[in-house]
């Protein structure tokens, strides 16, 4: 996965015999020059010296951490991850996320990018929710919202602090977008088959319509060959009723329409409605959508679908605790733990506070948490790799958050 280093700036790096600063006047040139030798800068943060390679973005040049490197970075380093068994990404690294020595990640998925027939594939909010409460997703593919969670983890959208307060749609976009062009699923690049919608103007509105169909023209259907599949990434705006079902509208999608039918909408609404809801209460927060649709002429028809609650700065959250958590930290340096294929009430850290010394792990179990899992979500926490801090689920009130000991906006020096 891959963290874009510049957004913040600060940072020393050296290539060959030479180090260089992210501040340097020429660091367009130098980055430029990187990726032609396809060389591969040592970032200076730890004593490890992770590797780090260059990503040609939009036309400019971006310095990102090589996949699986994240926990070897110093935790004040933009380039910074948790180790994976802090998050859902521990149980599916290395299975359905395989990256090799250049950088590219393939990954394996659990659902289908071609199809034969109409019939949608039933909604998906994550291993273990719905008609199988109890099994866990294998670690082998990724379920759709696990891919989302890939996507979030590699585009850098799950780690936050103060400077990323002008954090947009516009960013989300640009680092999604960056994020898929290094994978590769099902023997194609996964940028091939994700779209996620570039910021809506009506000065540009024609020219939008005009790069979308040419986007997604590849997907229209063909007489005799199965029908292929894209992978939609998007904010919800609104839903309607439509004759077969309903209609789906996203931001920045005014004038695309996406269908489903009936019985899909009925299963939806089970596993997505209390989700949706729970955004709609926050002031801000996102509904994130990522679904898998067919092209029919000019609208498409959605065959899979899954949910992420996001808050005002595009952090994902699963319950209020947590949002109350994050809220808090607002000020501080942190990076949030995503389940991928694991269950809702599986027993990772929700969150790692970065501006302490060394990082904190946050754990703040749903108040519905049974007394049972909380014991074993304790002495996990007392095992972990971190210091850990606890919100039991049964306390309203929730405890003092360590004090910061790095300075919140303090990136390498």
């Amino acid at each position: 996965m891959s963290s874009i280093i510049s957004e913040t700036g600060g940072g020393r790096y050296r290539l060959g015999p030479e180090t260089f600063s992210a501040e340097s006047p020429d660091w367009q040139q130098i980055l430029a020059d990187a990726h032609e030798k396809k060389g591969r800068p040592i970032c200076l943060c730890s004593r490890a010296e992770p590797q780090m390679y260059v990503a040609k973005i939009q036309g400019d040049y971006h310095l990102k951490r090589m996949p699986g490197t994240g926990y070897a970075h110093d935790p004040s380093c933009d380039s910074f991850a948790l180790p994976p068994e802090l998050s859902g990404l521990g149980q599916v690294d290395g299975k359905a996320i395989v990256t090799n020595e250049a950088g590219d990640t393939t990954i394996k998925l659990d659902f289908p990018l071609t199809v034969r027939g109409a019939r949608g594939a039933p909604p998906d909010n994550g291993a273990g929710v719905g008609a199988n409460e109890t099994a866990e997703a294998s670690p082998s593919k990724l379920g759709l919202l696990g891919l989302l969670h890939f996507l979030w983890d590699a585009a850098g959208l799950t780690l936050w602090q103060p400077a990323f307060a002008r954090r947009s749609w516009w960013i989300v976009h640009r680092e999604l977008t960056a994020a898929a062009e290094r994978a590769i699923t099902k023997s194609i690049p996964l940028s091939s088959v994700l779209f996620v919608p570039p910021s809506f103007s009506v000065e540009k509105k024609d020219e939008l319509a005009a790069e979308r169909r040419q986007l997604l023209h590849h997907l229209q259907p063909v007489k005799g060959k199965p029908m292929p599949l894209g992978v939609l990434v998007a904010e919800l705006r609104d839903m309607e009723p439509s004759k077969y079902g309903r209609k789906f509208r996203f931001k920045h999608l005014p004038d695309m329409a996406f269908f489903m039918d009936q019985d899909l909408c009925k299963r939806f609404d089970k596993i997505a409605g209390d989700k949706i809801r729970a955004v709609e209460a926050v002031e801000g927060a996102h509904p994130i959508v990522i679904a898998t649709f067919n092209m029919n002429g000019n609208y498409a028809e959605i065959r899979q679908i899954a949910v992420m609650s996001v808050n005002a700065q595009w952090i994902p959250f699963d319950h209020d605790r947590e949002l109350r958590v994050i809220e808090a930290m607002r000020g501080r340096r942190f990076t949030k733990s995503l389940r991928y294929n694991m269950r809702v009430d599986a027993p990772i850290a929700n969150a790692v506070l970065l501006d302490t010394s060394p990082p904190t792990a946050i754990y703040c179990p749903s108040e519905a948490i049974d007394p049972e899992a909380e014991a074993e979500l304790v002495e996990i926490a007392k095992e972990g790799v971190y210091p850990a801090w606890f919100w039991s689920g049964g306390d309203d009130d929730m405890p003092a958050l360590p004090a910061a000991q790095i300075g919140s906006d303090q990136i390498r020096s």
